[in-house]
């Protein structure tokens, strides 16, 4: 009985081999040929598939750094560019989502949450701001109506009209009305400002 054994060991650059691949050939010597290929290959530290060649392996995790990467679970923190595995390797929702490193990630859930605290200190500016000009038009209206009145009054005497008519009291009672209303709201708006 005769053995034939041959092996083709692929290794990585640190000599460390990745694939054997043997072929033993057997003859028992009755002329009877028996060949068993048999193939053992590295697996990935980072997702446990079978790495058969040198171009699929890609290295290291730069981030943990005990973990192998191959093409199959390989990927890059979109922020700083290190290089992950799979189990390193966590996204971020927020716009855009990205795949991004521990470090990075956190990173980004900070400067979401101050760009929303900006946000909304942003939003009640803007709310106050709109209140001071509901008052500043408020107090326009208010002085616009008193010029009226004071006209009316100048008109009154140049023209020596002494007694009102009903229409001018009923107008009277009405600019009263306004502008007691006007105080009211400006009252209610002083005290809803922070």
């Amino acid at each position: 009985m005769r053995h034939i054994l041959r092996r083709y060991i692929t290794r990585d650059p640190t000599g460390r081999p990745i694939a054997v691949q043997s072929e033993r050939l057997t003859d028992d010597g009755e002329g009877r040929l028996q060949l068993d290929n048999e193939r053992k290959v590295h697996r990935c530290s980072g997702c446990r598939r079978p790495v058969l060649e040198l171009s699929e392996s890609r290295g290291v995790c730069g981030w943990c750094f005990s973990r192998e990467c191959c093409v199959h679970c390989v990927s890059r923190c979109q922020v700083c560019s290190r290089q992950l595995c799979g189990h390193c390797r966590q996204g971020f929702g927020g716009p855009p989502a990205v795949t991004v490193c521990a470090v990075c990630r956190q990173r980004l859930i900070t400067r979401e949450a101050i760009e929303d605290q900006l946000t909304m200190e942003q939003t009640e500016f803007d709310r106050h701001i709109a209140q001071q000009r509901l008052v500043y038009q408020f107090e326009a209206l208010r002085l616009a109506e008193g010029r009226l009145q004071q006209a009316a009054r100048f008109q009154e005497a140049r023209l020596g009209i002494g007694r009102r008519t009903k229409l001018q009291w009923a107008m009277h009672l009405l600019g009263l009305i306004v502008v007691n209303l006007f105080k009211g709201l400006k009252y209610v708006i002083r005290r809803a400002l922070p």
